[in-house]
């Protein structure tokens, strides 16, 4: 009888730990910057970026204005960021965009809901994707390599490249792209010399996850 008790007594265990887990299962944010630092808890990600790199507010990029579906009496709701496609996190450059720059590097990240993607698995999948709409843009991308797998705070990540020639100036970017939950988790990093490529090259080595 004990040991059907103690049997009993594990299940019960069991399930209010996975029930648990299911409650409060944590939800996307968009996560927060301090003092250069990139911190998001629902990817468990890190970024440091430069200090006197020019870094927009991330509720500004998102475009999160008060709702017009607030209460009766007036209070806004906060947006429900699960249904978003798109959102981002990281929109950084070494310069301020209104600044005319002949070599601006910046550093993006964002993500995008999975629910809305079709035959998206993996971040070659999601790349692929990419890669043919940014053929259908018109815009004269060059693609000289595969795409190739790389190393981000010991995650695997797909990476594809992309340049564009325009006159003497080489516009290269590189895309990062991992399925991290229910989303694909992307970097998009943008240079045009050695120096540049250091920069950003730099900034991707401070990814971690925990």
């Amino acid at each position: 009888m004990k040991k059907k008790l103690s049997f009993i007594f594990s299940v019960i265990a069991a399930l209010s730990l996975l029930l648990t887990a299911c409650v409060f299962s944590p939800k996307i944010t968009l996560g927060v910057m301090e003092n250069g630092v990139y911190k998001n808890n629902y990817f468990g990600l890190s970024v440091q970026l430069p200090k006197e790199w020019s870094i927009q507010d991330i509720e500004s990029m998102n475009q999160l204005t008060e709702s017009e579906n607030g209460s009766a009496e007036g209070e806004a709701k906060k947006p429900d960021l699960s249904q978003a496609q798109n959102l981002n996190f990281i929109m950084a450059s070494k310069y301020p965009q209104n600044q005319q720059e002949a070599v601006n590097p910046s550093f993006i990240c964002n993500s995008e809901n999975l629910s809305f993607l079709q035959n998206v698995k993996t971040g070659k999948d999601y790349l692929e994707s990419a890669k043919t709409l940014l053929i259908d843009s018109q815009l004269p991308y060059i693609f000289e390599k595969d795409i190739y797998t790389e190393k981000l705070g010991e995650k695997d990540f797909d990476v594809m490249e992309a340049y564009i020639q325009s006159g003497s100036t080489k516009v290269t970017q590189r895309y990062y792209s991992a399925i991290i939950k229910d989303y694909a988790l992307n970097f998009i990093v943008t240079y045009f010399d050695d120096t540049s490529k250091a920069e950003v090259d730099n900034i991707l080595k401070t990814v971690s996850f925990k």
